[in-house]
């Protein structure tokens, strides 16, 4: 009896030290989960200002470290892009500053898109509205180099017209200053990359046979010139490979950043690796029966699909550069649409430039599918700049995609272009007429968009998009 009566006080108090620890679980706080990580996570440091929002009607706030920026300068001469790195790092990509001003080739004319600014009237030169632009940013990060200096492919549009009116170099009797010339004069220059260096003889001799001769030998004589006084180092743009551009000053400190080269005169990265495949005839394949005229040869790869082109990523953030890429022959032959194996090698980006500034048999749809990029901008500078077809097949194939326009003539074409903007089509782009700036959070988790003014000098802010959240 004693034994169950002390059995029974023994299940009690097993019994009620149970309760207790139940008790004192309940009380015990519950371990949080752990919560998402922010994107755009606020610095470390306490003393770092905080980066300004950018506002319309203000000036632009300045760049500040751990931003990415990539600034599409109009000029209504070309294509020019000034890309401001996370560490400081500054590259300039082509330099707008063509003198054409009506092209019969090709039905085209620039008299209504210079309607609102015609900076030519004043014998501006390109290159004179991209070294203002460039020192303004300049005094943000305090980088007086171009580290540096990249030419898509041989356009005056790209690199500079040519004419025997334009000042002569006072470094030196062989160029004059226009386009790349007048920027080697200008700015302290790190590294030169383009498609050609150092024979400029792919597919043919450019000094002698191009259609712009003279235009490339005056940018090869600066080239030379500049490259034998020490003044800078060139190269040839090398596909497959993520090494050739990188940041130069604080890389450990800003990680996340990559120039992966895509494509450069028909060699075009696999994406794996640094793997390459050569598209285009060799040099000895290519055959002329009028060595004077180029065009009489078919399997002549036209300049344009020669282009450098390149992904530049930070974090998340990925921007296709295509410069002026397109796919017209290719039913003649397949390896003249070099757009496609360019687009699908880089794969899904949030911004893409339009290639060949959204002309004729370009951005064709299989490539905007395999980009899918969130925002398009279209460096524009004749009239049927981008042409109406290309703008709604954008418009029709990315549906979510917002697209800014450098100049965006809207209105009644002049004679001879062949195509007018909708009101419908117009509505769709968020932002036109003036430089475009996409500015990348810190860490590359977001960026927002901002239009600022190109003919008074100040850039203020017309308009700003929402925030862009990476994918």
């Amino acid at each position: 009896m004693q034994r169950i009566t002390c059995l029974i006080i023994i299940a009690g108090l097993l019994a009620s030290g149970c309760t207790a620890c139940s008790s004192e679980k309940e009380e015990t706080p519950a371990i949080k989960p752990t919560p998402t990580p922010d994107p755009d996570p606020e610095p470390d440091d306490p003393d770092k200002p905080q980066a300004e929002a950018i506002e319309a009607g203000k000036t632009i706030p300045a760049w500040q470290k751990g931003q990415m920026d990539i600034h599409f300068i109009n000029t209504t001469m070309g294509e020019s892009i000034f890309v401001i790195f996370p560490d400081g790092t500054q590259m300039l990509i082509d330099a707008a500053s063509s003198l054409v001003a009506t092209n019969s080739s090709n039905n085209t004319t620039n008299t209504g898109i210079r309607s609102r600014w015609d900076p030519t009237k004043t014998g501006t030169r390109g290159s004179e509205i991209i070294s203002d632009y460039l020192r303004k940013c300049m005094a943000w990060t305090g980088n007086s180099t171009i580290d540096y200096a990249l030419l898509t492919h041989f356009h005056s549009d790209h690199f500079g017209g040519y004419s025997y009116s334009l000042p002569v170099s006072e470094k030196s009797p062989t160029y004059r200053l226009n386009g790349f010339s007048e920027i080697f004069d200008n700015f302290k220059i790190g590294k030169l990359i383009d498609r050609g260096y150092p024979d400029y003889d792919y597919p043919f001799d450019m000094a002698t046979m191009a259609d712009n001769a003279a235009a490339c030998t005056n940018y090869i004589n600066a080239v030379k010139y500049h490259v034998a006084q020490g003044d800078f180092t060139a190269e040839i743009f090398k596909p497959g490979v993520s090494t050739q551009i990188v940041e130069n000053y604080e890389a450990d400190k800003y990680p996340g950043v990559k120039v992966q080269n895509i494509a450069v005169n028909g060699e075009i990265w696999t994406g794996n690796g640094s793997a390459t495949k050569k598209t285009f005839p060799t040099k000895e394949q290519v055959s002329f029966s009028d060595s004077k005229n180029i065009t009489s040869a078919d399997n002549c790869p036209p300049e344009n699909i020669n282009s450098c082109v390149m992904k530049i990523s930070y974090g998340a953030f990925d921007f296709f550069a295509g410069a002026d890429l397109q796919y017209n022959g290719r039913s003649s032959h397949a390896w003249k649409d070099a757009e496609l194996p360019c687009a699908q090698a880089a794969g899904q980006v949030e911004l893409m430039k339009a290639d060949h500034h959204g002309t004729t048999n370009t951005n064709q749809t299989d490539a905007l599918k395999a980009l899918d990029p969130q925002t398009i901008v279209v460096c524009s500078w004749v009239d049927s700049h981008p042409r109406t077809a290309v703008l709604n097949n954008m418009e029709t194939v990315l549906p979510s995609a917002d697209i800014y326009i450098t100049n965006f003539w809207r209105g009644e074409r002049p004679e001879g272009v062949d195509d007018k903007v909708t009101d419908a089509e117009a509505a769709r782009v968020k932002g036109y007429d003036g430089h475009v700036v996409v500015r990348v959070a810190e860490g590359g988790g977001s960026y927002v968009v901002a239009t600022i003014t190109d003919s008074d000098g100040k850039m203020t802010v017309k308009t700003v998009s929402d925030k862009y959240k990476c994918r």
